[in-house]
């Protein structure tokens, strides 16, 4: 009598994966009703948020182009249009002390970092404000997102600000009325409550920057992209699975007139995982008995395995998948693949273009943005500084040969002056020059003047005179060159 159709689990390797869109606890889950505190919609939380940063294959990376593009040029201080040593020195080394001291821990250019990065993981990013007693300038610190949260904009407040008018260049005073909330961070058991920069009370004041203008709380820019984010991690961790266990169910084993035996049951059931590659099944089965009590017969036993699915399984599986949601993350970043390291496709000209448009795009707009919210509108303004701004460097983005074509227009034109060639001459042999070394008629003349007085120079290699300009400075600094050498007894 033959058994009915089995089914039985085949074992896999034990294997735990990160969730991918694991729900982490609220720290704050008592308070919202107790304090009027305003809560996260379902998974946008600046925790969950920082999870699926966390588990995404492309977002770390995008964040940290954000952080080194932005902020990695380190801050800089400038004078307002109309403003110079003579009318504002003053406010430029009071700025500048106060960038040297203003978090004893942190340099200012950390501190922006650290906010970009919340910004672009959690959608937020909050500085804390402390005036110490007695001190002329305030302490900044960046305060987690994942400690804030904040009320309802039902208290009324007068703020008032002091601005520069661009037409009269004079420092006035003005107010508003708003509507305000209250910022509460998390700090052990207890809440530390701050009120809005810039409006009076007694709490530490807090500057809030937000991406996006709808709610409280603002939003990363990849969030609508959450979907794509977790599918491509739900994919990779499908393929780690299959690399452990192969795919399920692959195949029927038939057993005809006969079953396996105890022993090969078990066995089979252990074949999978990395442990069984390359090995070799054997199964045994026992055939039914037909015969009568005096003739004991057994049936011919046939095994048979039938295949379910022919398709032949490559390295992985949804790679375009994966590539497509990439795609989708850079675009919501608005970045070119180059600076996350997908450079396969690129060339030079291809390359300086996508450079660029980051650049006019992106990275400065939010340089402008972040600096003025954080230091020239606020702590600047608080501090009686208003002749003087603190920008975000950027890298030289230009081609050489439009630059160079630029200069020859401008000093052919007898536009550019010696004092001109300083700063170039300085960028590009990494020194500082002494310009009290010469005289102010002589720096004040033009190039194509002085290289016109100039005699001609003969070419070393044919004896020909050299007209170009370009050719004499490039004959010249052979010369110094060479003199160098022998003089070092090194080469230069």
């Amino acid at each position: 009598m033959s058994e009915e159709a089995q089914w039985f689990s085949i074992s896999k390797e034990d294997t735990k994966h990160i969730p991918s869109s694991a729900q982490l606890p609220d720290s704050f889950e008592d308070l919202y009703d107790m304090h009027g505190l305003l809560p996260f919609q379902a998974g946008n939380d600046p925790a969950s948020c920082k999870l699926l940063v966390k588990n995404s294959n492309i977002i770390p990376q995008c964040i940290e182009a954000y952080r080194r593009n932005i902020a990695g040029y380190g801050i800089a201080l400038e004078y307002v249009p109309g403003e110079s040593d003579e009318t504002a020195l003053e406010d430029w080394n009071r700025a500048e002390k106060f960038l040297e001291t203003c978090n004893l821990e942190d340099s200012p250019e950390e501190i922006i970092g650290q906010l970009i990065e919340d910004l672009e993981s959690c959608g937020m990013a909050d500085i804390e404000v402390a005036w110490p007693k007695g001190s002329e300038f305030p302490t900044i610190y960046r305060m987690k997102p994942q400690f804030i949260r904040c009320t309802r904009e039902s208290t009324r407040a007068t703020i008032k600000r002091k601005r520069r008018i661009k037409s009269t260049k004079q420092i006035e005073e003005f107010s508003q009325e708003i509507y305000t909330r209250k910022y509460a961070m998390k700090r052990g058991t207890g809440v530390v409550w701050f009120r809005l920069f810039g409006t009076e009370g007694n709490e530490n004041q807090i500057i809030p920057l937000r991406i996006g203008n709808d709610g409280p709380y603002g939003e990363p820019r990849w969030f609508g992209n959450a979907p794509g984010v977790i599918g491509s991690r739900e994919a990779e961790e499908l393929n780690v699975s299959y690399f452990s266990n192969g795919r399920m169910l692959s195949m029927i084993l038939t057993v005809t007139n006969g079953r396996l035996t105890k022993q090969s049951m078990e066995l089979l059931k252990n074949v999978k995982g990395s442990q069984s590659q390359g090995g070799i099944l054997y199964l045994e089965a026992k055939g039914e008995e037909t015969g009568g009590p005096m003739d004991e017969k057994v049936e011919k036993v046939a095994i048979k395995l039938d295949k379910l699915n022919d398709l032949l399984q490559q390295d992985a599986l949804f790679l375009e998948y994966g590539k497509e949601k990439k795609a989708d993350i850079l675009s919501a970043f608005r970045l070119p693949p180059i600076l996350v390291g997908q450079s396969s496709d690129y060339n030079r000209a291809t390359a300086d273009a996508a450079l660029r448009f980051a650049e006019e795009q992106v990275f400065q707009p939010y340089r402008n943005w972040i600096m003025d919210e954080v230091f020239n509108k606020r702590l600047f303004s608080a501090m009686g500084i208003f002749r003087v701004k603190a920008t975000l460097r950027g890298p030289q983005i230009i081609d050489p040969a439009d630059h160079k074509s630029m200069l020859d227009f401008i000093a052919d034109r007898g536009i550019m002056l010696v004092r001109d060639l300083i700063p170039i001459a300085e960028e590009v042999l990494a020194t500082t020059i002494d310009e009290t070394k010469y005289s102010q008629e002589y720096l004040d003349t033009p190039i194509a003047q002085l290289a016109g007085n100039q005699p001609a120079l003969l070419d070393p290699e044919n004896g020909n005179a050299m007209d170009n300009l370009q050719d004499r400075m490039v004959s010249i600094a052979k010369r110094l060159l060479r003199h160098s050498e022998q003089e070092t007894g090194v080469h230069v």
